[in-house]
């Protein structure tokens, strides 16, 4: 049960569990073969362009998976933070990172 402060806030402790959690399952799905397809094309299109951006393609692709996996990871955390991703954030992240890995690969 949720118990707010004070102030009525929410604790920066549960704020962070939360977090903690939503960063630990993404991380073992993205690290995973995507076994559901994304419910939302658009939401996977949003983060392969926010990755995009946010880094320096032959770098990212030097990295390799795990480089991308992270990247990704980031990617998906704050769009899903900011509410971007309604579907399931770790099939949207597999499928975002399929996508990275194959133009990568020059597909």
């Amino acid at each position: 049960m949720r118990r707010p402060l004070m102030n009525g806030a929410t604790s920066s402790r549960e704020r962070q569990m939360k977090l903690s959690l939503l960063i630990g399952a993404a991380a073992l799905v993205l690290s995973m073969q995507a076994a559901q397809a994304a419910e939302n094309p658009a939401e996977v299109d949003a983060v392969v362009a926010a990755t995009m951006a946010a880094n320096d393609k032959a770098k990212l692709c030097q990295s390799g998976q795990p480089g991308i996996t992270a990247a990704i990871g980031t990617q998906v955390r704050t769009l899903a933070g900011q509410g971007k991703i309604k579907g399931n954030p770790q099939a949207v992240g597999a499928e975002a990172g399929q996508k990275i890995g194959r133009s990568c690969q020059g597909g």
